[in-house]
């Protein structure tokens, strides 16, 4: 059998089987290699490349860096390595090919040596990224007013990274609403046309919410988390929150404003009653428990804020768990009307503004306060006190003049401030020696021929009490309540806006009651409580006077003014009260709201009104 020799390529060629033949190839030219190179890289420089790409990641310094990416090391800077990886012969690309290069590839040789933050531009500077959502900083310059739909959180995350479907182009667009037929549906009024993208994409959730409602899981886990954040801000002395210029984030309310408009423009309103006075018995109060006000939405904190409509059967509620709600009063179902959730701010106190404009106050221990003008749908921060900022640091205790002119602050160093309710700003102060305790606004008169001008009482902690004008600031009186030590509270009440009682709460439970018409002389003393007073409440025309003690369970006592006799039918032992943290008369002394530590309002009836 013959057999044939094969052939054994020779050095420097490749070879290949072809059909059982063994075929040579020649050994590739220089220009070949060249071409290889270009299009594939080498296995050299592709080695190098990869080392130094892994000299990045070093892990000490990773772990320093906190893992919050890469990380150059201090050897090389970022512009240094960069630079060696494009100008050594370690590229994936040979600098042979320079000699090849035509005069048009200048340019590109020129981009070549550019880093990659030269050669693309982001939206946000470097500064504006380190700072988060920048574009939701309050400036102080500002007149301090969001959108209609939204509310500024202080106490909030400035590095907390933005939502998934946050578009930073939202602030940079402008929409006009009245023009396009589809869209006049998310105007509050009709005077409202422009509108800003942020404010645009959260009127068309809130339409997309009224006809698919909200869920109530949504809710009640939104408000569970922001609960179990807050809790402690009852019992903590903080910070009092973040300074106005500091980095904020917006929030959205739950609801919103037109169900409460469309309420307002109803005819249900408080029953008239009859000027003559009916006097009760001091012997025995006929009252009857109706259903709970807030049984449609039970809030998940102590509610520390009650307030009635002065026209409508509306009831206002707050607490710490940062949720205003308004109900609509009928003792019966107490419908939820609408309600704002307000991220990262507890409330301490709130209250229906009097006018012909609806507004909501809000404030917590927080420097400032809101103010929802509802029938404009824009919520503006009350903060600007302009050179007084010493004598307040939180808007937790504010009051309502009974005309709706003025807010009255609680400050520091015996300091009541007064700030105009339709603009804001700081009007004048009212100042007593020692350490302001509580104030209390003189009740408007119902009588055309009264001579009396509005005036505020305010008391220290040794129960050394002054009167002031509210429009000149003069001081009308002072005086010393005969306890003298531990107080806590007062207020004033009388018919028809008279302002005859003053009744002063200590922190051992007894309220001394005065007759202002008679040199302030002490009228009773109640003895009934134990615990320090935290609540103390005349209804409309002075014959009836709430305290209260959240220090213990069912410390709630109905006084009859003028006797001062405390009623005895009422409550009893099984009357389900609770441990009393607001008490709130509507303004016909109908209804009695008392809201407890467990997040409900108790609602009773009156039938003597």
């Amino acid at each position: 059998m013959e057999h044939k020799s094969e052939e054994v390529p020779t050095e420097g060629m490749a070879s290949v089987k072809e059909k059982g033949e063994i075929k040579s190839i020649p050994e590739p030219s220089e220009e070949e290699k060249r071409l290889e190179k270009l299009v594939f890289g080498d296995k050299e420089g592709f080695e190098n490349n990869l080392r130094k790409v892994d000299n990045l990641f070093d892990e000490e310094r990773e772990e320093d860096a906190g893992g919050q990416g890469l990380y150059v090391s201090d050897s090389e800077s970022e512009d240094e390595y960069l630079s060696g990886i494009q100008n050594k012969d370690e590229t994936f690309l040979d600098d042979k090919d320079g000699e090849n290069k035509e005069e048009g590839d200048g340019e590109a040789d020129d981009m070549s040596k550019l880093r990659d933050d030269q050669l693309f531009l982001d939206d946000e500077s470097d500064e504006d990224a380190d700072n988060g959502s920048k574009m939701d900083v309050d400036d102080e310059s500002d007149n301090e007013t969001s959108d209609s739909d939204s509310y500024i959180d202080t106490d909030s995350d400035s590095s907390t990274t933005s939502d998934a479907w946050t578009d930073s182009d939202d602030e940079k667009i402008t929409i006009s609403v009245a023009s396009h037929k589809r869209l006049r549906k998310l105007r509050v009024n009709e005077e409202e046309d422009k509108m800003k993208g942020k404010q645009y994409c959260k009127r068309l959730r809130a339409q997309f919410e009224r006809i698919f409602p909200r869920p109530e899981w949504a809710d009640r886990y939104e408000s569970d988390n922001d609960e179990s954040k807050g809790q402690q801000t009852d019992n903590e002395d903080e910070d009092y929150g973040d300074e106005v210029g500091s980095a904020a984030r917006t929030t959205t309310v739950s609801g919103s404003s037109n169900s409460l408009m469309d309420f307002l423009r109803t005819n249900q309103t408080y029953k008239l009653k009859n000027e003559n006075l009916r006097l009760l018995s001091p012997g025995k109060i006929d009252i009857v428990r109706l259903t709970d006000a807030n049984i449609k939405k039970i809030s998940h904190s102590a509610v520390q804020a009650l307030c009635f409509h002065h026209t409508h059967p509306l009831l206002l509620t707050g607490g710490y768990d940062r949720t205003l709600r308004v109900f609509h009063i009928d003792g019966q179902r107490n419908n939820l009307v609408t309600s704002i959730h307000l991220r990262n701010s507890p409330v301490q106190s709130a209250a229906f503004g009097i006018g012909e404009t609806t507004e909501i106050f809000a404030g917590g221990r927080r420097r400032y306060m809101y103010k929802w003008n509802v029938n404009a749908g824009v919520v503006e921060k009350i903060t600007r006190l302009y050179g007084h900022e010493q004598t307040q640091r939180s808007f937790e205790n504010f009051k309502l003049s009974p005309d709706g002119r003025y807010i009255g602050l609680i400050g520091s160093s015996g300091w009541v401030n007064l700030l105009s309710s339709t603009t804001g700003q700081w009007i004048r102060g009212f100042k007593i020696e020692g350490t302001l305790i509580d104030f209390d606004f003189s009740q408007n008169s119902t009588k055309s021929n009264t001579k009396n001008k509005p005036f505020l009482v305010a008391i220290n902690t040794a129960g050394e009490i002054w009167e002031f004008e509210v429009e000149s600031g003069k001081t009308i009186a002072r005086w010393t309540d005969d306890t003298g030590v531990g107080i806590t509270k007062v207020a004033l009440g009388g018919y028809n806006g008279n302002n005859r009682w003053i009744a002063v709460g200590s922190k051992s439970g007894i309220v001394n009651i005065y007759d202002r018409f008679k040199n302030n002389k002490l009228l009773g003393v109640v003895e009934s409580l134990v615990t320090s007073i935290s609540g103390i409440t005349f209804n409309a025309d002075g014959q009836l006077l709430c305290v209260a003690s959240r220090a213990k369970k069912d410390a709630l006592r109905l006084v009859h003014i003028p006797t001062c006799k405390v009623y005895k039918n009422w409550p009893t032992s099984g009357t389900p009260l609770g441990k009393v943290t607001s008490v709130c008369f509507s303004p016909n002394s109908e209804m009695l709201a008392t809201g407890n530590e467990a997040g409900k309002v108790r609602l009773w009836r009156l039938n003597h009104y």
